[in-house]
This record gives C-alpha cells, sequence and structure tokens, in this order.
C-alpha cells in the first residue's frame, strides 16, 4: 500500500518532536559535561578578540592564549579576593548595626494594624538574637582552652570528649537554661571535613573543566572551526562559513559589550554610593560601596534576575543601617536613574543588532536554559539563544526558530500586504503599500507588494479558498488604492517638471500612444493600470474592453497604430491566449512591438520565449519593472528616430 503524503508528513513530524525531547532530555541528564563544555565555549569567545588583537601585534598563537589566560586569571582572582575581604567586612559589621534593625521593626509596626504585634515581636527576637553578652558557661570554656597546650587543643578538636551536663538550673527563664534539655551527638570533625572538602571539589572541579575547555579551545580554535565546517557543511562550504561566523561574530560582541556595560555600571554604582555615604551620612561612609559595584557587575551578567538582586543588596542596607529613610530613597534613585540610562540609552547604542533575537526571546530562553541547567542556565541563556538563531537563519529546517525568536520578522511586505487584505483591514493595507512606495518607489511596490498579492488572490482562488465573491472583494480593494498611489506619482512628476527647465515648444513632449490588454483574466486591467501609472513621463497607455473577442482586438489595434502593444499575462495560466492573441495582431498586419507581461519567475524562461517569438512577439519581461523599462526604451528609441539630427539611410545609386 502506498503511503499518502500527509502520512510522510505526519511521519516528519513525529520524528521531529521526538528529536527535540531526546534532545533535551541528553541536555539535562548529562548537564554535568554540556554545562563545563558551554561555559569554555562562552569564555573563549570572550577571550577570542584579544588574542587575536596579541596576534594582530606580532605574538605568537599560544604566548597569547597563555597572557590572555594568565590576565583573566589575575583579574578573576583579584575580584574574588576584594569579594571575599569585603563580605568579610559586612559579615562583622552586622552586630553593629542592631539597634537600627529594631528601631525600623518596631516603626514598622506602628505604621499598620494587624501586624504590629508580630512585627514587634519580630524585633524583640531580633534583640535577643544579637546580644551583646557572651553565653553562660563561654567564659568557663574560654579559660580551660587557654590552660590547655596546642596539641591538647588539636586532640579535642578531632575527637572530643563527652561533655558532662551544664550545672545551670533548668528553669526556662533563659533560652540557655531550658526545662528539658537532650543530648545529641554531633558528628565528628573528619567526618564534618570530608562533607565540607566534597561539596567543594564540586564547584572546583567544574572549574577546572572549564578552564581546560578555554585553553583548548583558544589554542585550536582554527583548527576546531576547519573540522566543524567538514562535518557539517556537507559539501555547502559558503552557508556554514557564513554561519559559524555569524554566531562566533555576535556572541563576541555580545559579551564584550555587556563586559563593558556591566563594569560602568558598577564603578558608576559603587561611585554614587561613595558620595551618597560622604555627603548624608554622619560617619562620611557608605558600607561596603566597593562590593555592591563588584557584585552589581557579576550579577548584571544574569538576565533579569541579576539586575534585581544588584539593586536590592545596597537598598536594604541603606534602609538598615542609617536612621531615616533619606539614604534610602537617594539610593534606590541612584540605582533607577542608571537603569534607565543603561537600558534606554547605553545598552540600544552599544548592542546594535549584536545578538538579533527579539526582547521576548531572551525572556523565553532565560526561563527554559534555567529550569534546564539552572542558575548557570540562566547566564548562558542568551548566546545559547543566538546559536539557534543563526541556526534557523541558515539551515531551512529549523528556520522556525529564526521566526520565533529572531529580531526582525522576515515577512515579506506582500504578505503582510495580503494578510490586512484578507482582514478586510483596508486602512492598514493601503499604509503599507504607501510607505514601500515614499521607501523604495513606484517599481519596487509594485513589484514586491502589488502584484505578489494580485497572484496570492489568483492562486488562493484557483485553490478553492477564496470564493468568487471574496476574490473580487480583494481586487475591487486592491484597484481602489491606485488611484492614491496615481495622485502622489502625478505631484512627484510635477515637482520634477518644475525643477526643469520648459520646453521650447508646445507640441515637442507628446507622449507616445501604447496599448494594453488582457491575456485571460479581469485582474490584468490593474496591471494595465499600473503600468500607465508608471508611465506618465513617457507614453500614454490605452487599454482595450475586457469583453471583446482576439479578432475584435487585433482590428482595433491594427486600425490605431501604436508605438507598442503590451500584452499582460498574470499566472496562473494565460500563456495560450497571449500566444493567440499575438498571432491575431500580427495577421491583422500590426508591425509594431508586442511586449508580452509574464509577471512572474519561471524556470522554463528559455523555451517560454521561444514560443512567444514564434507567435510574433518582440520582447517578454517578467516584472513589472521590466515591462516599463522596455516600454520607455521603445518610446525614447522613437523620439532618437524622429529627431532631425538623427541619420537617415542614404539611398546607393
Amino acid at each position: 500500500m502506498a503511503t499518502t503524503k500527509s502520512d510522510l508528513a505526519t511521519i516528519a513530524t513525529v520524528a521531529q518532536l521526538l528529536a527535540v525531547v531526546l534532545t533535551v532530555a541528553a541536555l539535562f541528564f548529562a548537564r554535568d559535561v554540556f554545562i563545563p563544555l558551554a561555559l569554555g565555549l562562552l569564555l573563549s569567545f570572550l577571550l577570542t578578540p584579544i588574542v587575536d588583537r596579541l596576534q594582530r601585534w606580532g605574538i605568537p598563537n599560544i604566548p597569547a592564549v597563555v597572557i590572555t589566560a594568565a590576565f583573566a586569571f589575575v583579574l578573576l582572582a583579584g575580584t574574588f579576593t576584594l569579594l571575599g575581604r569585603e563580605l568579610t567586612s559586612l559579615v562583622g559589621d552586622l552586630p553593629t548595626h542592631k539597634d537600627e534593625l529594631v528601631s525600623k521593626a518596631r516603626s514598622i509596626a506602628g505604621m499598620t494594624t494587624g501586624m504590629g504585634g508580630e512585627l514587634d515581636d519580630l524585633a524583640d527576637e531580633v534583640t535577643q538574637a544579637m546580644v551583646k553578652d557572651a553565653a553562660p558557661g563561654q567564659d568557663v570554656a574560654d579559660q580551660i582552652a587557654e590552660e590547655q597546650t596546642i596539641f591538647q587543643q588539636w586532640t579535642d578538636k578531632l575527637l572530643p570528649t563527652q561533655v558532662a551536663p551544664s550545672d545551670l538550673p533548668n528553669d526556662g527563664t533563659t533560652a540557655e537554661s531550658p526545662l528539658y534539655v537532650q543530648s545529641v551527638e554531633e558528628a565528628l570533625p573528619l567526618a564534618s571535613w570530608a562533607s565540607t572538602a566534597g561539596t567543594l571539589l564540586g564547584p572546583l572541579a567544574t572549574a577546572g573543566l572549564v578552564t581546560v575547555f578555554a585553553l583548548f579551545m583558544l589554542i585550536h580554535r582554527e583548527d576546531l572551526r576547519d573540522r566543524m565546517i567538514a562535518v557539517i557543511s556537507h559539501g555547502n562550504y559558503v552557508t556554514t562559513t557564513e554561519a559559524l561566523d555569524e554566531a562566533a561574530g555576535r556572541i563576541s560582541r555580545y559579551l564584550v559589550a555587556q563586559t563593558i556595560i556591566n563594569t560602568s555600571y558598577g564603578f558608576v554604582l559603587a561611585t554614587g554610593l561613595s558620595i551618597i555615604g560622604l555627603t548624608m551620612t554622619e560617619s562620611g561612609a557608605f558600607p561596603n560601596a566597593i562590593l555592591w559595584g563588584v557584585l552589581a557587575t557579576c550579577l548584571r551578567f544574569v538576565p533579569y534576575l541579576g539586575p534585581t538582586a544588584a539593586a536590592i543588596f545596597p537598598s536594604a542596607i541603606a534602609l538598615s543601617v542609617f536612621p531615616g529613610y533619606s539614604v534610602f530613597l537617594a539610593v534606590v534613585a541612584l540605582i533607577t536613574t542608571l537603569e534607565l540610562i543603561s537600558n534606554n540609552v547605553i545598552e540600544p547604542w552599544l548592542y546594535g543588532t549584536s545578538t538579533g533575537i527579539s526582547a521576548v526571546a531572551v525572556i523565553v530562553a532565560a526561563v527554559f536554559w534555567g529550569w534546564l541547567w539552572g542558575p548557570v542556565g540562566l547566564l548562558l541563556s542568551t548566546p545559547l539563544t543566538v546559536c539557534l538563531v543563526v541556526l534557523g537563519r541558515y539551515v531551512p529546517r529549523f528556520k522556525i526558530i529564526a521566526t520565533l525568536l529572531g529580531e526582525d520578522v522576515e515577512i515579506k511586505p506582500s504578505i503582510r500586504f495580503y494578510q490586512r487584505l484578507l482582514a478586510l483591514d483596508e486602512h492598514r493595507a493601503h499604509e503599507i503599500l504607501l510607505q514601500h512606495y515614499e521607501a523604495k518607489g513606484l517599481e519596487q511596490a509594485c513589484d514586491e507588494v502589488v502584484l505578489p498579492a494580485l497572484k496570492r488572490i489568483r492562486t488562493d482562488h484557483d485553490a478553492e479558498n477564496l470564493s468568487d465573491a471574496d476574490a473580487n472583494r480583494l481586487f475591487e480593494m486592491v484597484a481602489g488604492m491606485i488611484p492614491e498611489l496615481e495622485n502622489r506619482v502625478s505631484l512627484a512628476l510635477d515637482s520634477q517638471l518644475e525643477a526643469e527647465e520648459p520646453s521650447e515648444g508646445p507640441g515637442e513632449n507628446v507622449p507616445s500612444r501604447i496599448i494594453g490588454t488582457n491575456s485571460h483574466h479581469h485582474s490584468e486591467t490593474l496591471v494595465l493600470n499600473l503600468l500607465r501609472l508608471g508611465g506618465q513621463a513617457a507614453y500614454q497607455l490605452d487599454g482595450v474592453e475586457d469583453d471583446m473577442m482576439p479578432q475584435d482586438i487585433a482590428r482595433v489595434i491594427a486600425d490605431a497604430k501604436p508605438l507598442a502593444v503590451v500584452i499582460a499575462v498574470l499566472p496562473k495560466g494565460g500563456f495560450v491566449q497571449a500566444r493567440y492573441l499575438c498571432k491575431a495582431i500580427r495577421r491583422e498586419g500590426y508591425s509594431g512591438a508586442v511586449v508580452i507581461a509574464c509577471l512572474g519567475k519561471f524556470k522554463n524562461f528559455d523555451k517560454l520565449f521561444v514560443k512567444f517569438r514564434k507567435a510574433g512577439a518582440t520582447a517578454m519581461t517578467t516584472s513589472y519593472s521590466q515591462t516599463r523599462s522596455k516600454l520607455v526604451a521603445l518610446t525614447q528609441r522613437q523620439d532618437r528616430q524622429a529627431s532631425p539630427s538623427f541619420p537617415q539611410p542614404q539611398t546607393i545609386s
């Protein structure tokens, strides 16, 4: 039993969905391998411009990679050292701000009604948790520790002995003297150390893999590029090379631009917080301003969540440390101003078209990759989505990705124009046509908007997707837009004539007469109207009645003796009728030029042209611009031949 096309399409769709599911599952379950690989690739994209610049300065590849890697390592080490020092200072200073925290909690409790008691209890808990006095028995433990030797202290830490219950009365008056006590054996320090080491080794191993991948990709980047082209090109080296170059260029420009923006943002934020602390606080300093600047620089690499977190931390510190709300409001105003300038001025200027993905795609990508790979997926979401969009732009099978996620939706103006016609939105369709006319001129507006829409109406009508009434309504809508185009063309022509010098005689610029006729469908009358509109300055195009027989049309043309005849053919169909009409015109004795305007792209153009030539046609055109240019050329040739300076043939006696 033969398999139908619909069954094959269904099988192909199911296979594609299954491939997508398997790919996502592989990315999820093998994330321990793919995450370091993706991070290494991202780091190599970020460092490649530096390596290329060093090589242009004459430094060999491997030394350039080593210098770049050393610079990146020193920069990261300095950043993490600074973060560690600032975090240590912050943790040490937090207990000193206990009174302000309690005061803010109680002030908020006073402004509320139902939650006042709960917030007041919270303030008491904060006070109790951050008491300055040491716990009972702590002095005794410190005194015993001072009397022991260093060896005894290390022995007690590694192999602790059972501690006797405290002699404090269990009267329940404080948290240190509860009514009931249950002793729980703690884990041995060796076991806790092993657990801590296991927790730390995972990120360290990932960092090591990222470093190895990045160095390997930087050193062998040209070799890897050639191998990828050889594997995935399938002989199409041009498309593969362009796709790889575009993806690498977009990601590198995006990462460099983001690094510049985030670093500038962090520097300005740290400077602004320092100025706020210097001018608005009694101590003359904002706590850990450098920490918040560096943290903002790092967090802003994560889409959406990063900038929010970077704004929360300094705002919370300003609210909890300083009395009143003036410092808090100043910090919020500073961050808001920075975000507005960064998002609306600096980012569009530096990013430009560096990513090529839409704003909605950035959100969807952040959600998907964050779900798939966690926080690392948020960091990698934009570069990975850029690769997918470039893949869809160059590989037809994945074009749907570029359409859904790309920044510029590749919808032809004729499709948008036709969609508005189908929706009976004549106003919007008119706007699309006029905008295209103002931007590119009449010829391209006809070739790229009007004529493709007319052909689609014909195609959908022949496929019975449109009824006769619907098709006629759409044709009438298009016909109603031609007078507005004619007005604009006439205004442009009048302006051009006013700018030129006036002619010497009143009868010198009489336009030549051309007769146009349909081949088989009334929609071709619209094509003739557009040709008449485009030839106002060069020729005068007159039409014949649609309901006339070919013999009658031929007699009218033979009697009128025009400069040329144009026969409009709007496929599908019309070729046989055009040839028959051309033969009828020649039989009536007409000897002028006959132009067949077959509007479309034809694979068998040569064979079709030969058939028309045998029928008596002078030329065959396939677009509005070609047809108009041919008619103008015929008119200009006649004007030159009619000129007194044109050389006349001499008679040889």
